[in-house]
């Protein structure tokens, strides 16, 4: 019962930290057979999670971590998830675009209180259709309404047959917002995947990443030199149960010696000059990145004498999963 309150004031907690940046904006992710995206990469995607596509005959765009969401259609075609007016239209896919990754068909709205959404993986007849809008009937600007039909289905940019990608950013506050927090139809009681967590020195001193993790740690023990260190994990979540697609988790905390000293999340993703930048990390955001896909989460001192620490990572309905170990710094 005990277990139960934490997990529904986690939830709660959660979707108090998302509201105030949502504001009132009416916006839901259509009921989908898979979702995937936000915080992972795109060479995962296409490796891992998508069979009958190689590494080698898919396109490469480096381990830089993604800020819109895709998701896979029972059908060619999505339902719009909300109200607005376009003002940008793309009919095919670019090698360069203002955005991570070449989008395919796509269409830019704008909604009130300054957030953009941006639907991407559509076919080009479909934007098309937007551009040439009649704007002297109906309607003063191209619009789409909530729930209007939008086809795909070809592959189009990265996405591959019947998936879209959908990404929402806050134009006032610059940044680009996981939009999970708007499919209220999720139900997920799947807990999150941990399958990495290091620590390597902040200095950069070429001595090997201690593991977290238990899979090559003795005892779930190990011995370093006291100092700084960086913390590095590898998690993922499967958001709609019997998808195969995943998504970062939403929650990373670490606890050291009974005090958290690292709460950092997946909710948004700051946009500056420089780039992406998530869990706080300086842009651009692939440098937040280690070799293996795992994030640099953030710093810990580890003084000289025995510590415990402990990982914890939630996904989004609050569901956790957590690692301890026992460190030795000398």
């Amino acid at each position: 019962m005990a277990a139960m309150k934490r997990i529904k004031y986690l939830a709660l907690s959660f979707l108090c930290l998302a509201a105030p940046m949502l504001g009132a904006l009416d916006f839901q992710i259509p009921e989908v057979l898979g979702i995937s995206g936000f915080g992972t990469t795109l060479t995962e995607q296409i490796t891992t999670e998508l069979p009958g596509k190689s590494h080698e005959t898919s396109p490469f765009y480096g381990q830089t971590p993604r800020s819109d969401i895709m998701v896979e259609s029972a059908s060619n075609n999505i339902k719009a998830p909300s109200n607005g007016t376009i003002i940008y239209v793309q009919t095919e896919a670019p090698v360069k675009t203002i955005f991570s990754f070449p989008l395919g068909g796509a269409l830019a709205v704008r909604h009130p209180e300054s957030y953009l959404s941006l639907l991407s993986g559509l076919d080009a007849d479909q934007a098309l259709k937007f551009s040439k809008q009649d704007q002297t009937t109906t309607q003063d600007v191209p619009a789409v309404k909530k729930g209007e039909t939008l086809s795909g289905g070809s592959g189009s940019g990265v996405y591959p047959p019947n998936c879209f990608g959908l990404r929402l950013f806050d134009a006032q506050s610059a940044l680009w917002v996981n939009p999970v927090f708007l499919a209220s139809w999720i139900q997920d009681r799947t807990s999150p995947v941990i399958r990495g967590a290091k620590l390597t020195k902040f200095d950069d001193s070429g001595t090997s990443p201690f593991d977290l993790s238990g899979a090559a740690v003795k005892e779930k023990r190990i011995m370093c030199v006291q100092g700084s260190y960086r913390i590095w994990v590898d998690a993922f979540d499967t958001i709609i149960p019997g998808s195969s697609l995943h998504s970062a988790p939403y929650r990373i905390l670490v606890v050291l010696d009974g005090k958290s000293i690292i709460d950092t999340s997946f909710i948004a993703a700051n946009c500056s000059e420089g780039g992406l930048s998530f869990l706080g990390n300086p842009a651009p955001s692939r440098e937040t990145l280690a070799a293996d896909g795992s994030y640099n989460i953030g710093q810990i001192m580890l003084a000289r004498g025995e510590h415990d620490l402990q990982l914890q990572v939630s996904d989004y309905a609050g569901n956790q999963s957590s690692l301890k170990t026992l460190i030795i710094a000398y």
